[in-house]
């Protein structure tokens, strides 16, 4: 009875020894007592744990949502902030203080660069203009009290004495003879006809002179003691 169990036992071994190497994928060795495994499966184990404990790399590490260049990506406030830090380059127009110089009493000041052209104003000698810029057939574009137009460049020089031409004396029928008031001590005696003219002489209160012209600028143009100038009209009287 025992021999027939130990039979059966070897018969069912063999059994499933045959169907296992019919399969042609692993081999198991059994071994009464224990259940111990091939060095197979212990391989295909290793290989097993081996690709599990490989990385896999995440598509969500890869950025895809451009396709531009890295140096195409800056901010625009970048450019914003290059340019701010620029200095400003627009210059502000210095303007040239020009004087009225070799005419009689006064020039005009014209809507173009032509003796034709219609007149704005009149200049008077002595006066300072602006200069804005050259201009043809011999002209300046110039400023003059607000208002803008141009001028000869014959009349108009940097310096308000040299070449100045005053005005000429007139005629003892119509010079006229005045006398210094309504001052504290005296008046002032001036090249040009301008409270920025160069100074000649004082004139006391109450010395008397000779006027040759009216007034031009608010100035007369008069002698003192043979001393020939412009000197203010609100402080001179007839006498």
């Amino acid at each position: 009875m025992k021999m027939k169990r130990v039979i059966t036992y070897l018969f069912c071994l063999f059994a499933v020894m045959f169907a296992m190497s019919a399969c042609g994928s692993k081999s198991i060795t059994i071994k009464l007592g224990g259940d111990n495994k091939t060095t197979e499966e212990d391989s295909d184990e290793k290989e097993s744990t081996e690709d599990e404990s490989v990385p896999t790399v995440e598509e969500s590490t890869v950025d895809k949502t451009s396709t531009m260049p890295v140096s195409e990506q800056v901010p625009q406030t970048t450019q914003v902030q290059t340019q701010a830090a620029e200095p400003a380059t627009a210059m502000t127009q210095v303007l040239t203080t020009l004087y009225v110089v070799n005419c009689n009493e006064s020039i005009t000041l014209r809507t173009a660069d032509s003796t034709s052209a219609k007149e704005i104003r009149q200049i008077p000698l002595g006066a300072a203009v602006s200069f804005m810029e050259n201009a043809a057939n011999g002209f300046y574009k110039v400023s003059y009290n607000g208002s803008t137009g141009y001028a000869l460049a014959s009349y108009l020089s940097v310096d308000p004495y040299n070449h100045y031409v005053a005005s000429t004396t007139a005629a003892t029928d119509t010079s006229w003879t005045g006398k210094v008031v309504r001052c504290n001590e005296f008046i002032t005696l001036r090249k040009t006809p301008s409270t920025k003219g160069e100074e000649i002489t004082k004139i006391p209160l109450g010395a008397i002179v000779t006027v040759y012209s009216g007034a031009d600028n608010g100035f007369y143009y008069i002698n003192y003691d043979g001393i020939e100038g412009y000197a203010l009209a609100s402080y001179i009287d007839t006498y």
